[in-house]
């Protein structure tokens, strides 16, 4: 029963760290990288790769929460399946 509250408490935790990090940190970062591009690069925002990031800014934000998402999956795999082997 320990081990099963460890591994429960194991995937709370990753799941709260990994929804909190997608909804402030990732959106937060990149909105910094724009607005220092949008202030300081201004003559540069016509060329790549600055002019990709502007443009697609959101699909890369929904390709980076998507990426942690997919890596919390597999983490959580591995460890029930470690859980029910044992």
């Amino acid at each position: 029963m320990m081990r099963f509250l460890n591994v429960f408490f194991t995937l709370l935790f990753l799941f709260i760290v990994i929804y909190l990090w997608n909804k402030y940190v990732i959106e937060f970062v990149i909105n910094r990288a724009e607005k220092f591009h949008k202030e300081y690069n201004f003559s540069n925002l016509d060329k790549q790769p600055i002019k990709f990031f502007i443009q697609n800014k959101n699909a890369i934000i929904k390709f980076v929460k998507a990426f942690y998402w997919i890596g919390f999956v597999l983490i959580s795999i591995m460890i029930i399946t470690d859980f029910i082997s044992h």
